[in-house]
């Protein structure tokens, strides 16, 4: 695995956990907002997984992934 496949599974690992992140926020909201630091985590998680999205898109992880594990 080079270093590109490397980078493209850890873009998509940091995206996974920000799903899950996010999607608490919408499963236990009240959970989840009670607290600074779980209010952080969701807006971190969401910031986070816009970048991903521009890393994603800027680099075609798709291809990368493919050409890599494909």
């Amino acid at each position: 695995m080079s270093l590109r496949g490397f980078g493209a599974a850890l873009v998509v690992g940091v995206a996974v956990l920000c799903i899950g992140v996010i999607s608490l926020g919408f499963i236990v909201p009240q959970r989840l907002f009670e607290s600074t630091v779980g209010l952080v985590a969701f807006f971190a998680a969401v910031l986070l997984m816009v970048v991903c999205a521009v890393v994603a898109n800027y680099y075609d992880l798709r291809a990368v992934l493919h050409d890599e594990f494909g």
